[in-house]
């Protein structure tokens, strides 16, 4: 009676609003107060339906059903995790799971079909593969660290870093596209190729006439004067000059 009679007080109601997450839950498994749940429930509900509906569309609404369900039976021992973490590692492990969901339950529904593929960010981000999309939604839309997220999908942290950005990257390409060149009417182009053309034609024209300059500036070597127009006769000099003079008397 003293737990329905502080259920039904509204400072008991304000009292769990200043309560921690870890606190709420270990309330909960102390008492199993339906209020207690509620509030835990309120804090959540929202963050991992619109995780599950852009991991796993189909099954979203039978694994929320099952997770909650399964959580107000038998609440987690945290064991010093945050209940954030461990709220979205364990959902991760039943999306993981394809037998987790009967078949008969794997229906999508079209409300939500239709929010995924009516907006341009969401339809972006149910393009990317698998474990891009999980990483991407797991940081940017759950908020959960770096780190944590590292560890859900068993991945190094410079490589879980690595595949957020190229996950940003393909959302970015695909909502906003490449980046585009300014348009330009057809008679701007032929303005601007008739214009480097005639560049080029100047700069051709400069080179030329830089080469010319160049090269009747550089000086020519003197050719050698040679007092005779044929070789000398090196040998009858030299014979000339070995033999002895002959005198006449």
């Amino acid at each position: 009676m003293g737990i329905k009679a502080k259920e039904a007080s509204p400072m008991f109601a304000d009292k769990l609003c200043s309560l921690s997450d870890e606190d709420l839950v270990n309330q909960y498994c102390n008492t199993r107060s339906q209020r207690v749940f509620r509030e835990i429930y309120r804090r959540y509900k929202d963050a991992l339906f619109r995780y599950c509906a852009q991991m796993a569309p189909r099954q979203c609404s039978q694994l929320m059903e099952n997770f909650w369900g399964a959580f107000l039976q038998a609440p987690p021992n945290l064991g010093g995790c945050r209940l954030k973490n461990w709220l979205f590692i364990s959902i991760n492990r039943q999306l993981q799971n394809p037998d987790a969901v009967p078949e008969e339950a794997r229906t999508e529904n079209d409300s939500l079909r239709s929010a995924l593929e009516n907006t341009e960010v969401l339809r972006a981000i149910q393009q990317l593969p698998r474990r891009e999309r999980n990483v991407f939604l797991l940081f940017t839309e759950c908020g959960l660290s770096l780190a944590t997220v590292a560890d859900i999908e068993k991945l190094p942290l410079a490589l879980c870093r690595h595949v957020l950005n190229q996950s940003r990257q393909m959302v970015e390409l695909t909502v906003h596209g490449s980046a585009r060149k300014p348009w330009k009417s057809a008679a701007t182009l032929a303005k601007e190729a008739a214009a480097l053309a005639a560049a080029q034609q100047e700069a051709a024209k400069q080179a030329a006439a830089k080469q010319a300059a160049e090269s009747a500036t550089i000086p020519k070597k003197p050719s050698l004067a040679f007092r005779w127009k044929k070789a000398p006769n090196i040998a009858a000099a030299s014979v000339a000059t070995t033999e002895p003079s002959v005198e006449v008397v």
